[in-house]
């Protein structure tokens, strides 16, 4: 699966690349939102699949676009079903919670979480079938 992430910590998004990668996944890293979405959406007509299969997002970020605003600007452009995306973050439960109630069909992890943990929601859909 190619998979977009979003992460501004270099350790972690290391650490997730590789862990990602040897569970057979292609992993394409950004740190900030802008590059994700530039990445998403420059040079590709509307009518082409995104180049990724799902995104991961952390929500606090540098720069101008927060998580937040890259998961909102998705949404309004990329239907959730054609690219589903997971958080993850170390915000407080109330934030993660204000997520879980704006974006329904995003699935959200709180920081720290297990490799595992990650991986079975890669691999599974909202309905818990196995993803294609």
């Amino acid at each position: 699966m190619r998979i977009g992430l979003l992460e501004d910590n270099y350790a972690i998004s290391d650490y997730l690349t590789t862990a990602l990668e040897i569970a057979g996944h292609q992993v394409y890293p950004h740190v900030f939102g802008h590059s994700l979405v530039e990445r998403l959406f420059l040079d590709r007509d509307q009518h082409e699949p995104p180049p990724y299969d799902l995104v991961i997002i952390d929500l606090l970020l540098p720069g101008m676009l927060s998580g937040t605003a890259v998961i909102d600007y998705l949404h309004r452009t990329i239907s959730p079903e054609t690219l589903p995306i997971i958080v993850i973050s170390a915000a407080s439960e109330s934030q993660l919670e204000e997520v879980r109630s704006r974006f329904p069909r995003v699935h959200v992890l709180r920081k720290p979480f297990t490799i595992k943990e990650l991986l079975y929601l890669i691999e599974t859909d909202h309905t818990g079938d196995v993803a294609k």
